[in-house]
């Protein structure tokens, strides 16, 4: 039997496990329509949304995860317009009716419908307080409440037909077919504006320094400093049209109309490669996880490439079907899923290979998520740990326990979670039906929850899971969940049943937004009992930053001893993943010769040593951003109490 993985997704943690596959269709349903609209997901991954153009109208449509029809709701003209899907789960589209929608996820109904009086193919972007950004056919971007009402409008030379993109301090950026690109302020006026040679109809992304990367129809791929100054441009042979995403070590990905596919330096805008295709593309690309670049063409294909040097690792032929022009740009979503919707009047759902959209790139994808928020968010330069999630079964009187050491400048926010009700919505048994979180500093209790709801704001719960990419936790559930503000220090989050009920839960650990940016984790921890088949200890990691990290990675078994620990493992493997792929794996910290190397890293950053020639195992790698899984068993299928650490080293 093949390696069970756990679905990491950056900080949507992976909830199941799912066999590793790639590009194999796994449905696709009649849309009754034409779809270049870009699907967009809700905040529980349970349905797809997409706009379609029939030959009298067109049509928004609601698709369950499983391929099965949720609603579709029927409009007077065709739905260009990418769907956005605010944090309460409202569907946000425009229509070529000149109006944008506010649609009500469970049934379709309209909830309120503003009217520019011309027609509608920008995509909305989502602000941080609920506003809603885009552009129309009267050339100018309209700025609307979350209730429907004007908020302000602003005047360009021509229509937008760019969807906007919203920076981290609240400007607007988005392009004219006037042939600029503009700056707005949150509250409408004028930041800047800069000038290309041809229409802008490209959307803007937004790196991690701010930078500002749009193509135009002068055949040329701009970046542009967050002052509107010129960074550099790229000529390439042909218009573009599509927009560009970014890896997570800042290489620029788009389609121009040459039948080409181009990787760019971020820094620079040097060429890095170029792959020729058959035809032209529109399709904006997505970057996954693992770093492959998705996106699809005029020729019916979606096409992976590996973002090394632009291979072609597989391809998925629409056309073995129905076929037609692809001008829908691919969602990943948090399964690994890849959804996209065809000329041929299809939505298709493609399995993934448990490697998501990238977490660590600050604009992967078309309107940056799968909620196509078009919103900034911040993402660490350096290298630092993001992300720990771990599912677990606990014992009624056992406690599952996470550490983590802050480091660096003032209080920086964190967001811990035990989830175990909340995870019968992805269909797991025997869940912990009411965790408790208490959280340390050293050995001082500073944190508790019980319920989620009534942790104080309850709200600052809801606004940072939607900030980090978590899902969002049913209202009222026994889940328990803390976001506080930690300074430097060492801490430890434990996790057990407040009734005594023991189950599976998930344990979740994030670097939040909000606070000193130069406070990060360096340190990740998770002791708990280590079994067999699903019961082994298991978690995923995301390593945040735009270079390769050195971790040291540690299992501990028999060096739990000393600190009174009993029933241990005695000879734990410790194995370290980046999807299906096994990096690094040891059995024995002194069995490969480095004992003195991990000695001297494990000093480095303060780690406890461990006995030289004992049976505990370390390894130390260089890992590139991005979400791993550390895995920890017994040999010979041996049970008990372990350790399992990530340090980053400096």
């Amino acid at each position: 039997m093949g390696r069970w993985v756990l679905l990491l997704v950056g900080c949507w943690a992976g909830i199941g496990w799912a066999r590793a596959q790639d590009g194999t269709l796994e449905w696709s349903v009649i849309l009754q329509g034409f779809a270049s609209s870009s699907p967009a997901l809700s905040p529980d991954g349970r349905t797809v949304y997409i706009g379609v153009e029939t030959s009298t109208a067109g049509r928004i449509v609601a698709i369950n995860a499983d391929g099965s029809p949720k609603w579709s709701v029927v409009r007077p003209e065709a739905v260009y317009s990418s769907p956005a899907v605010g944090p309460d789960g409202t569907v946000y589209v425009g229509v070529d009716d000149g109006k944008l929608y506010a649609l009500n996820p469970a049934n379709g109904a309209i909830k309120w419908e503003y009217d520019t009086r011309t027609f509608v193919s920008s995509s909305p972007a989502i602000g941080a307080d609920g506003t809603l950004y885009f552009g129309a056919g009267d050339a100018k971007l309209h700025a609307v409440s979350p209730t429907g009402v004007e908020r302000w409008s602003f005047q360009t030379g021509d229509w937008v037909e760019s969807s906007p993109a919203v920076g981290t301090d609240g400007t607007i950026y988005f392009g004219s077919a006037d042939k600029n690109v503009y700056a707005v302020r949150s509250d409408g006026t004028e930041k800047w504006r800069f000038a290309t040679g041809g229409k802008v109809y490209s959307s803007p992304a937004i790196g991690v320094d701010g930078t500002i990367y749009v193509g135009s129809a002068d055949q040329r791929m701009y970046a542009i400093t967050p002052d509107g100054v010129k960074k550099w441009d790229f000529l390439a042979n042909g218009e573009i049209a599509a927009s560009p995403v970014l890896g997570a070590d800042g290489t620029v990905y788009f389609a121009a109309l040459d039948a080409s596919f181009y990787a760019l330096s971020g820094e620079t805008g040097e060429r890095l490669w170029r792959t020729s295709l058959s035809t032209n593309s529109y399709s904006t690309a997505a970057v996954r996880g693992d770093g492959t670049v998705l996106f699809g063409a005029d020729d019916g294909f979606v096409r992976a490439l590996d973002p090394r040097d632009g291979a072609v690792k597989w391809r998925y032929d629409t056309k073995a079907g129905v076929g037609d022009y692809i001008e829908s740009s691919p969602l990943v979503a948090p399964d690994g899923s890849i959804y996209f919707g065809s000329l041929d009047g299809r939505l298709y759902k493609l399995r993934g290979n448990a490697s998501p959209l990238s977490a660590v790139s600050s604009w992967p994808a078309f309107r940056r998520d799968v909620a196509h928020t078009g919103r900034s968010v911040y993402v660490s330069n350096g290298g630092r740990l993001l992300n720990l999630a771990s599912r677990a079964r606990v014992a009624g009187g056992d406690t599952l326990i996470a550490g983590f050491v802050v480091e660096g400048g003032a209080a920086r926010a964190f967001m811990v979670r035990g989830i175990g009700p909340a995870l019968a919505q992805f269909g797991v048994a025997g869940f912990m039906p009411d965790p408790r979180l208490d959280l340390f500093a050293g050995q001082t209790l500073t944190y508790s929850n019980d319920n989620w709801s009534d942790a104080e704001p309850g709200s600052s719960l809801v606004d940072t899971a939607d900030a980090v990419g978590a899902f969002p936790l049913p209202p009222g559930s026994r889940d328990a969940a803390l976001v506080m503000p930690l300074r430097s220090g060492l801490y430890s989050a434990h996790l057990r049943a407040a009734d005594d009920r023991g189950g599976v839960a998930l344990f979740e650990v994030y670097d939040a937004v909000g606070g000193d940016p130069a406070s990060h984790l360096v340190n990740l921890s998770l002791r708990g009992r280590v079994g067999t088949g699903e019961d082994v200890l298991i978690a995923g990691v995301v390593v945040g930053g735009v270079h390769p990290t050195r971790l040291l990675v540690r299992a501990v078994g028999p060096g739990l001893a000393g600190f009174g620990v009993q029933g241990i493992l005695a000879r734990p493997t410790i194995e370290f993943y980046r999807g299906a792929t096994l990096l690094r794996s040891n059995t024995g910290w002194s069995s490969e010769g480095l004992t003195q190397d991990l000695a001297s890293a494990a000093a480095s950053v303060a780690a406890f040593p461990l006995v030289p020639g004992s049976q505990d195992s370390a390894m130390v790698l260089m890992v590139d951003p991005g979400p791993y899984t550390l895995q920890v068993t017994g040999v010979g299928g041996s049970m008990g109490e372990a350790l399992a650490e990530i340090y980053v080293l400096r």
